[in-house]
């Protein structure tokens, strides 16, 4: 695949939530304008939910962006949640994700002060569930975006009882806050040359998966030394460990996979394969949720054309979406085109046709019965999982 491709294709289905690291001032409401806020649905399962940020320094790597700083990480963990009462509600995105919600908005006129983002249905930092033992799932948002960008999907894994653990990449996401008050933007322009994707991008997004692994690991071993949420330390269950992402982040998934054996099962939505494991493939599970009209079909790693895959490959997609409809952009897309702010031209673009609730439903329902069937949590394997599951707008691919 021509990887000048995938720059444009994501330049032109992320109209939404892309947006360029050139400073652009957001658009502004006329006085009085009705404020529309934007709804997450609730997750379907019998857990409450948690949700935390981590602060993880790579004492081993320097920054490639900065080489006088050691690689720094900020992490976005969503939970099965004990008492969750007293705990106050998070946010749906981190402020970084915010900031680039309404700057890609503000490209097509959407006034910063005409819409919000409504609350999460996770309790901030909430002590974990006592007792439990749950698999854990790493997630890595699209190129330039910020985590909190699949909170639909990754609250209702959550719920079902499942970690997820979700990485900014730093000075490639949009923006990211740390602890101390410092604010790291991105600093990948969008037409950079080719070889950025799969030679730099696509090798930092690894190696801070991995090391992210490392880190659970190491506060599963010692909990007492984890600065996390009481009791989510004692819940990781490093036997049982998966990966998902969208665009770039599927990209990732699969060369994760490809490059550390601890991941078991992976998820690729609406993403290219990059890298070695284009040539090389896999020999684990992988769900590939493509977007109906996805770019990625006939180049490598789509089937037919992985002949070097020995892993059960479940390559899929969904009548009536686009690229962005796989992420927390089906939800906003849908609610301001039907809030009028934006076109219903705009919004087909960017999420397709699809009812939005309809597709929702579909992600999660594909995610947990997948992930649930690689980890022996359901009644048959993935690939007749996703067989008996089959609903009319999931179509085989090819």
């Amino acid at each position: 695949m021509e990887h000048k491709g995938l720059r444009r294709h994501i330049l032109a289905f992320a109209a939404i939530s892309m947006a360029a690291t050139a400073a652009v001032g957001v658009a502004e409401a006329s006085p009085g304008t009705p404020v529309v806020t934007i709804s997450l649905p609730a997750p379907t399962g019998a857990n409450a939910v948690g949700m935390t940020e981590w602060h993880l320094v790579d004492d081993a790597r320097a920054d490639p962006w900065d080489g006088t700083r050691r690689r720094e990480l900020m992490v976005q963990i969503w939970y099965p949640a004990g008492d969750a009462g007293s705990a106050p509600v998070a946010a749906w995105m981190p402020p970084g994700g915010v900031q680039e919600q309404q700057f890609g908005l503000g490209q097509f006129g959407v006034a910063a002060d005409s819409w919000k983002l409504g609350p999460s249905h996770s309790r901030d930092s909430a002590s974990a569930r006592v007792g439990g033992r749950f698999p854990i799932l790493l997630n890595s948002p699209g190129m330039g975006d910020t985590t909190g960008f699949s909170t639909a999907q990754a609250e209702d894994l959550a719920s079902h009882g499942y970690i997820v653990v979700a990485i900014n990449h730093t000075h490639e996401s949009f923006a990211v806050q740390f602890p101390d008050g410092r604010t790291e933007r991105g600093v990948v322009p969008m037409d950079s040359p080719p070889n950025v994707l799969p030679d730099l991008l696509l090798p930092v997004r690894v190696a801070d998966a991995r090391f992210v692994l490392d880190q659970l690991a190491a506060a599963a071993a010692h909990p007492g030394d984890a600065a996390l949420p009481q009791h989510l330390a004692e819940d990781l269950d490093l036997t049982k460990v998966g990966m998902f992402g969208h665009s770039l982040g599927g990209s990732t998934t699969a060369q994760t996979m490809h490059d550390d054996p601890r991941i078991a099962a992976g998820v690729n939505l609406d993403g290219p394969i990059l890298g070695s494991v284009a040539a090389e493939g896999l020999d684990r599970p992988m769900l590939m949720l493509a977007s109906d009209t996805s770019p990625w079909f006939g180049n490598a790693g789509w089937e037919p054309y992985w002949a070097t895959n020995s892993g059960v490959k479940l390559p899929l997609r969904i009548a009536g979406t686009r690229h962005m409809s796989l992420c927390d952009e089906q939800v906003i897309a849908a609610q301001l085109a039907t809030a009028g702010l934006i076109s219903p031209e705009l919004k087909d673009t960017a999420i397709g046709t699809i009812d939005a609730t309809r597709s929702v439903d579909l992600q999660r329902a594909y995610l947990l019965a997948y992930f649930d069937a690689a980890f022996g949590r359901g009644v048959a394997n993935p690939a007749e999982t996703i067989t008996r599951l089959a609903q009319p707008e999931m179509l085989p691919h090819p």
